[in-house]
């Protein structure tokens, strides 16, 4: 399971980033489309805001969207080689902060500061107590009507098969031919929906919306995003949890799309 030494050595040394990180949105047509087909319209009602925090920002495939839609942008990440490369990218930009942390820490941002906090296809590798983590210390750096999307595991809701299949590789082929990818994509077996929910009501934050998804080629849903806010905030309502097993097909009418309306 991926530890914080897991995930720092990974990104700090074993990955060697190519195309910045934008190859991971290739099954898209790229970034851009993905911001603006797939992403923003989730976000939309809380954008633009005051303040924007990123977590897990790598070499900046949301920041440089993410940079329009604030006054101040504060961008976090365990790995320096990703904030380095964000430095460098973003070096006429102003408004950014930059920190380094430990993989689980927000010490170094103010109380009530956040107005929306943003991360996506990262901490899907974080198990539930660097998601505890996070979430604890959110309440308090979230202004009063704060709001956080969140993308992480939902791999957890599968733990017993993909324990089997972590520990069977002669299930390897079988379970490739199924779609349901060779280990997880290295996400947290210890996180689920409801772990994250319950992870956020014990922080004092109420999860106001999930939507559990497949990902990539693979049909179970192994993934989630959670919005979430402050508990009294205007935005606070009963949590609805949707399950769309048709996230896949979103993904192929946007790369379908891309071809007519992408960038020139």
């Amino acid at each position: 399971m991926p530890s914080i030494d897991w995930n720092r050595r990974k990104w700090d040394v074993n990955y060697h980033w190519n195309a910045d990180g934008d190859l991971w949105s290739r099954g898209y047509g790229g970034p851009a489309m993905q911001w603006r087909l797939s992403l923003l319209p989730r976000i939309l009602p809380f954008v633009p805001a005051g303040s924007i925090l990123e977590i897990a920002p790598g070499f900046g495939r949301w920041t440089q969207f993410l940079k329009d839609l604030c006054e101040r942008l504060t961008v976090v990440d365990l790995s320096q080689k990703c904030i380095d490369s964000c430095k460098k990218r973003f070096e006429d930009c102003s408004s950014i902060t930059y920190h380094q942390n430990d993989g689980r820490s927000l010490a170094m941002i103010p109380d009530d500061s956040i107005d929306f906090v943003f991360s996506i296809d990262s901490l899907v590798h974080a198990e539930k107590d660097v998601i505890a983590a996070y979430l604890e210390q959110l309440h308090a750096k979230m202004t009063p009507d704060g709001v956080g999307f969140i993308h992480h595991s939902n791999l957890g809701e599968h733990a017993r098969l993909y324990t089997f299949m972590r520990s069977n590789t002669v299930v390897y082929g079988i379970c490739k031919g199924l779609g349901l990818g060779p280990r997880g994509g290295d996400r947290a077996l210890s996180m689920t929906a409801a772990k994250f929910a319950a992870c956020a009501e014990a922080a004092g934050l109420q999860c106001i919306a999930q939507e559990i998804v497949n990902w990539g080629r693979r049909r179970r849903l192994i993934d989630c995003f959670s919005l979430f806010t402050r508990r009294g905030s205007r935005w606070e309502r009963p949590n609805v949890v949707v399950r769309n097993p048709s996230f896949r097909r979103e993904r192929r009418r946007i790369i379908r799309l891309s071809s007519l309306y992408g960038d020139f």
